[in-house]
C-alpha cells in the first residue's frame, strides 16, 4: 500500500475520499503490455510477473494456509485490504467471493482493475486508506490482506476491522514478523548496502510482539498468530544470490524445510499468518 489519494488515473475525481476504479485507460495500457499468460492469476495466487518472490517467499502455500481458516469462499463478501496490483483479489473472485478491495494508490488500482478485466471476474475497487474507511458497518463476511498491515495505524486499523466484519466474521493476513533478531539486524544494517537490495521503504517495520499485542487488544482471545513454515535460508536466495545456483536454491529451501518442521523454529522466520474473529 502507499499513500497516495487524488484524481483517478482517468481524470476523474474521488468523491468522500472514496475512488472507485472502472474503465482505466491506464490499466489498459499495461495489460496490453502482457502477454496472456503474464495476465493470468491462478485460484492458488500464482502470477507470473510475482512467480520469483512468490515461490522463493513459499507465499502460495501461506495463502493456501490462510484461505483454509477462512473456509469457503463461494458468495461470501470479502474485502482484499491494501490489495496493490490486484492479483490476490482476484486470486479470491475466481474462488467465488464477492470482493471488494482497496489501497491508496491510484496507479496500482488502475493496474489491478485491468488485472481483474483480463482475467474475467468483477471486482469494486476503492482509493481509501485502512484508518479511513468509508464502507458500510457490517458489511464483509472476511477480509484477507498480504504484507498490508505493517503499514498502517494498527490500532486505527483494527477498529476499522471491527466495524466492517459482520458478527462472526473472521479476517486473515499474512505479515512479516520482527521475532527473530538476526534478520532484523540483517534489514538494518545489510539491505540497501553492499549490493543487497533494500525494498519497502523507512515508513513501515516488520510486526513486532508489541504490534500483536495492540491487535490482540482489539480482539481479546480472538487474534492468533500461526507460523505454518520457516523462511529463514531462502531470504539468501532472494536477496544475495537470486537462483543463479539452481543446486544452492534447492539446499537452502530444504534446509528451511527441514528446520520448519520444529515448531518453535517456525517463529523465527519471516512470516506470520494472524487469524482474528470478530464475535457472533
Amino acid at each position: 500500500m502507499s499513500s497516495r489519494i487524488g484524481s483517478t488515473t482517468d481524470g476523474s475525481v474521488s468523491k468522500k475520499g472514496m475512488i472507485v476504479v472502472e474503465s482505466s485507460l491506464v490499466a489498459t495500457e499495461t495489460h496490453n503490455a502482457l502477454t496472456a499468460s503474464e495476465s493470468l492469476v491462478r485460484d492458488d495466487g500464482s502470477y507470473a510477473p510475482y512467480e520469483y518472490w512468490m515461490s522463493l517467499w513459499g507465499l502460495r502455500e501461506l495463502y493456501a494456509y490462510g484461505l483454509d481458516l477462512l473456509g469457503d469462499l463461494y458468495g461470501r463478501d470479502v474485502l482484499d485490504c491494501g490489495c496493490g496490483r490486484g492479483h490476490v483479489s482476484v486470486m479470491l473472485a475466481k474462488r467465488g467471493a464477492r470482493v471488494t478491495a482497496f489501497d491508496t494508490s491510484e496507479g496500482e488500482l488502475a493496474t489491478a482493475e485491468g488485472l481483474a478485466r483480463a482475467n474475467g471476474v468483477q471486482i469494486k475497487f476503492i482509493c481509501e486508506p485502512f484508518e479511513e474507511l468509508s464502507l458500510q458497518d457490517e458489511s464483509f463476511d472476511l477480509l484477507f490482506g498480504t504484507f498490508v498491515l505493517h503499514h498502517v495505524d494498527l490500532a486505527r486499523a483494527c477498529q476499522q476491522i471491527k466495524r466492517v466484519l459482520k458478527p462472526g466474521g473472521r479476517a486473515v493476513f499474512v505479515e512479516n514478523s520482527a521475532l527473530n533478531p538476526l534478520l532484523m539486524a540483517a534489514r538494518t544494517h545489510i539491505c540497501g548496502r553492499f549490493g543487497v537490495a533494500r525494498y519497502g521503504d523507512d515508513h513501515e517495520h516488520p510486526l513486532t510482539p508489541s504490534d500483536i499485542a495492540v491487535i490482540r487488544e482489539a480482539f481479546p482471545n480472538a487474534c492468533h498468530v500461526h507460523f505454518p513454515s520457516l523462511l529463514l535460508f531462502r531470504l539468501l536466495d532472494f536477496y544475495v544470490f537470486k537462483r543463479r545456483s539452481p543446486l544452492l536454491t534447492a539446499l537452502l529451501a530444504k534446509l528451511d524445510g527441514v528446520i520448519g518442521q520444529i515448531p518453535t523454529a517456525r517463529r523465527y522466520g519471516y512470516l506470520q499468518v494472524i487469524h482474528i474473529g470478530k464475535s457472533a
